[in-house]
């Protein structure tokens, strides 16, 4: 990620997320909303395994990330107005390839359990179902429905 997509990176992460709608219903509380956007902003100026940008015409159009564990995708996040565009699909392809060339047998991607539109394109990816139930979100501090999928590399 080059220094200067720092600032756009966080925003995208932003407005990725509000475009989604709320999930569930704890997720409309403003104050919920105002620690997601104050983490998204931190987010490109942490450390992080990974964070691949995809731009259009210089312009940050997505994200995806490996924030802490070899074999997790933690994070894609596509601008509203790129979504639906195969943007989403090349990250997640290219964060595998990466993972692939590093050894890693396996990638791990997890989603709310609402965000169908995720979890179709994980599963058109190659991502298989592993996992339902409730899990603590360390930034919204809520317990939330989440899904895991993994896809073999091997």
């Amino acid at each position: 990620m080059a220094e200067a997509d720092r600032d756009a990176v966080g925003l995208v992460g932003w407005e990725s997320w509000q475009s989604t709608g709320p999930l569930d219903r704890v997720m409309t509380n403003p104050a919920i909303a105002q620690k997601v956007k104050a983490a998204f902003l931190r987010f490109p100026f942490a450390p992080a395994l990974q964070i691949a940008v995809a731009d259009v015409d210089g312009v940050v159009a997505g994200w995806g990330a490996r924030e802490t564990s070899v074999d997790e995708i933690s994070d894609i996040w596509i601008a509203p107005r790129w979504q639906r565009r195969g943007i989403g699909r090349a990250l997640v392809q290219h964060l595998c390839d990466t993972m692939r060339g590093e050894g890693v047998k396996q990638a791990r991607i997890s989603t709310h359990q609402n965000n169908f539109a995720a979890q179709a394109l994980y599963k058109s990816c190659g991502f298989q179902f592993l996992w339902q139930g409730m899990e603590r979100d360390s930034i919204m501090g809520l317990e939330i429905p989440k899904v895991r999928l993994r896809r073999l590399l091997y």
